[in-house]
């Protein structure tokens, strides 16, 4: 995702399914951020490559998680994030190159589930805002589509994200199925983008 860098924004008040989702998910989330390759240098092939991994995850993710969402009209600001990285693929001429949709994402059959599973693809475009500023000048001419998420508007659409995570996903049971769906998504994230990543060939 974006990396999966950055933690969203903290202040004072956070509801308890917030609450309950960071903290199922921090050990994860600090494991992701030290194995990014969004981190470290990196070149335009670099970033490419990392780009049509998580399309392949993102991709079937979007497909079953926005049609669950109370807000439609909030849910189609939020489900583009294919596009923008199929844009950064085109973009960097890698558009003719198949991208495989990973396996193994996680499908919420609940409204708590989605929350669980946006928890962790809205705070990646959250991260994504840091990383954005940070690479431009190096990665250009990339638009770096992905990491620019929501542009001015990516703190407004994180509120608003947790004021409808606080409306919606309020009892015991609701906030535990969200947490085991964040665990899955951030796990299905790592196992496809980070650690079944094949190797780069480098020219001779």
């Amino acid at each position: 995702m974006t990396a999966m860098t950055s933690r969203p924004n903290e202040r004072p008040g956070i509801s308890p399914a917030l609450a309950a989702l960071r903290a199922a998910t921090q050990e994860l989330h600090a494991d992701l951020d030290s194995r990014s390759p969004l981190t470290s240098a990196l070149t335009q092939a670099d970033y490419l490559d990392h780009a049509a991994r998580v399309l392949g995850w993102m991709r079937p993710l979007e497909q079953a998680l926005w049609p669950l969402w109370p807000d439609a009209e909030d849910a189609a600001l939020r489900q583009g994030k294919s596009q923008w990285l199929e844009d950064d693929l085109l973009a960097g001429a890698h558009a003719e190159d198949p991208v495989v949709d990973c396996p193994c994402v996680p499908k919420p059959v609940c409204l708590a589930e989605a929350f669980g599973i946006a928890y962790v693809a809205e705070g990646a475009t959250l991260g994504g805002r840091v990383l954005y500023k940070r690479l431009k000048t190096s990665l250009d001419p990339l638009p770096l589509r992905w990491l620019h998420g929501y542009g001015e508007q990516t703190g407004e659409r994180w509120g608003s994200f947790q004021r409808l995570l606080a409306e919606h996903v309020t009892t015991a049971e609701d906030i535990s199925r969200a947490q085991a769906a964040a665990v899955c998504a951030f796990t299905s994230f790592r196992d496809w983008v980070i650690d079944a990543t094949p190797a780069r060939t480098v020219p001779a």
